[in-house]
């Protein structure tokens, strides 16, 4: 999988509140498949939103799934 998420998420912006990914983003920051990201929102494991057909999750939700889900 190539890094489409490095071109417009730069370090200072990885610890934003606003930043939000896209799917893709998404499943390419948990190292996942795209089916398994949709799966994760749809589901509301991770909270996210749609703006039109487009899913956006936000950075902090993202990683508050992954603390809890890690025992960290």
């Amino acid at each position: 999988m190539t890094s489409n998420i490095t071109s417009y998420i730069t370090p200072s912006s990885m610890n934003d509140v606003s930043t939000l990914f896209t799917v893709l983003e998404l499943a390419e920051y948990l190292g996942i498949g795209r089916n398994r990201a949709y799966d994760l929102l749809k589901n509301g494991i991770i909270p996210g939103f749609r703006i039109g057909a487009t899913w956006k999750v936000s950075k902090v939700a993202v990683d508050q799934y992954i603390m809890k889900n890690s025992g960290l």
